[in-house]
């Protein structure tokens, strides 16, 4: 994935970031400003196979299609090269616009997971404590195969 991806991107542009693993900035066509950071790459905190997509817009620049357009955009040049046959990603259960983007990509959700209590220490009081539902992780895959059935046209015989 070197250089920027030689796909149609219809708002943004990706750039490689300097000695870059896989991580992206989007940059505005027309502006030429950074909008935000999309990477696709192997995870540094799980042993799952396949490549993990994350990404995130200033607040300035969200709601607007960014990451979207981004994300299928690295996931089409993952699958059609080759380079991996599985994605997966993960987002808060409250940020339903990240959850709409994954689900916009075609992924499917795994799971729901809690963090553990200490790692949430300091950031919720006992008050807060009987609703832990904005803390949840939800999790997100798509196989290689899914993303092209997705994207092939059907050949479906079609009545006369």
């Amino acid at each position: 994935m070197r250089g920027e991806l030689d796909v149609h991107i219809e708002t943004a542009r990706l750039h490689l970031s300097p000695a870059s693993d896989g991580r992206f900035h989007i940059i505005d066509r027309h502006s030429r400003r950074t909008l935000g950071r999309i990477a696709l790459r192997a995870s540094r905190h799980s042993r799952a196979r396949g490549l993990e997509l994350s990404y995130a817009v200033a607040a300035a620049h969200r709601r607007r299609g960014f990451c979207a357009e981004a994300a299928a955009a690295l996931v089409s040049h993952a699958f059609t090269a080759g380079l991996t046959g599985r994605v997966y990603a993960s987002t808060a259960w409250s940020n339903v616009a990240s959850r709409r983007v994954l689900a916009g990509l075609g992924m499917q959700q795994l799971d729901i997971a809690m963090l553990d209590w200490e790692s949430l220490q300091g950031e919720v009081d006992a008050m807060d404590a009987e609703d832990l539902t904005p803390y949840a992780r939800v999790e997100y895959e798509i196989h290689r195969e899914d993303w092209l059935a997705l994207r092939t046209p059907s050949t479906a015989a079609r009545p006369a």
